[in-house]
């Protein structure tokens, strides 16, 4: 597993609060990508998966109403939903986020 820098974790911690202080409920998070893998870069985002079943069948409104939260916190963080009858391994980017993914304490 990467080691991922306390401060990147500290800001995905607080955005995962501010979701639940807005009323979202959330079952799970993930940090995927370069955070991930160890691979981050100057100009990187920090990619969040948020598994929820509050999120509707439109998965852009959700972002939508999730980047506007996120920015709060940290224009970096690019949070992604998953309804959570969707978050299942035949989703190629669950499957990735799963293998890949770190499980994010919530």
């Amino acid at each position: 597993m990467a080691q991922v820098d306390n401060a990147v974790l500290d800001k995905v911690q607080t955005f995962i609060r501010r979701l639940k202080k807005s009323g979202i409920s959330v079952e799970s998070a993930y940090l995927f990508g370069s955070y991930a893998t160890n691979q981050s870069g100057k100009w990187s985002d920090i990619d969040v998966a948020i598994v929820s079943p509050d999120f509707s069948d439109d998965r852009l409104d959700d972002r939508i109403r999730l980047m506007k939260l996120s920015t709060e916190v940290d224009s970096r963080i690019e949070p992604v939903p998953f309804h959570s009858r969707d978050f299942i391994d035949a989703d190629p980017l669950v499957g990735e986020i799963k293998k890949h993914g770190i499980s994010l304490l919530i």
